[in-house]
């Protein structure tokens, strides 16, 4: 089952990648802001570290299979990212956005240390949830969600929903140590944030 659901997680990522890569390849990237990518490696350079932490507190399987998934996202949208810098336009919305996430982040370090996992977790929360929520308005805003292929919609979908599966069950299999909290908390604001997302998505796209 691990290694089913370690699998699907790795072709779904591509399956995100290759239609998305192909939709900025064309010029299409209305509704697209680059603080969402750019606040997401942040995001996932935060995840990969508490997914090393959890691993080395207890070396599974499941737990490497979970440092591989977020290098692989890590990869992923560091290229996308770079792609669109010089087409996409940074706005001063993109500004505020970074500046309220980097706010939430010091203050959170402050209040309980960098080195808690929970911190860390937290600042998956700020650095995932937050500028899905801002794309989400961008994409309202502008009317266009063209820069999101549908393809690429289900495959986050399919990707985030299974990847905090795999972190509940590797906390109730190996245990709840902060590591794997963490971890929980940052994947659990990034499922219902997409999914705010999604719900745009299909308003702009399907309706």
């Amino acid at each position: 089952m691990t290694s089913l659901l370690f699998w699907f997680q790795v072709i779904m990522a591509w399956t995100y990648m290759v239609p998305q890569v192909l939709q900025i390849l064309h010029g299409k990237t209305r509704g697209l802001t680059l603080a969402m990518w750019l606040i997401f490696i942040g995001y996932l350079v935060v995840s990969l570290s508490l997914a090393i932490l959890a691993w080395r507190e207890k070396k599974e399987k499941i737990r490497l299979y979970t440092i591989i998934i977020f290098a692989q996202w890590t990869i992923f949208i560091a290229v996308l990212f770079t792609m669109c810098v010089g087409s996409v336009r940074w706005s001063t919305g993109d500004t505020t956005v970074c500046v309220a996430v980097t706010i939430l982040s010091i203050l959170t370090i402050i209040k309980n240390g960098l080195r808690d996992p929970m911190t860390r977790g937290w600042l998956a929360v700020w650095c995932k949830g937050v500028p899905q929520l801002w794309s989400a308005y961008v994409m309202l805003d502008t009317g266009s969600a063209e820069w999101l292929p549908g393809l690429s919609l289900l495959a986050t979908n399919a990707t985030a929903i299974p990847r905090l599966i795999q972190v509940y069950l590797q906390g109730k299999r190996g245990g709840w140590d902060r590591a794997t909290k963490g971890l929980f908390v940052g994947e659990s604001a990034n499922v219902l944030t997409w999914t705010v997302v999604t719900i745009v998505w299909l308003v702009l796209t399907v309706f």
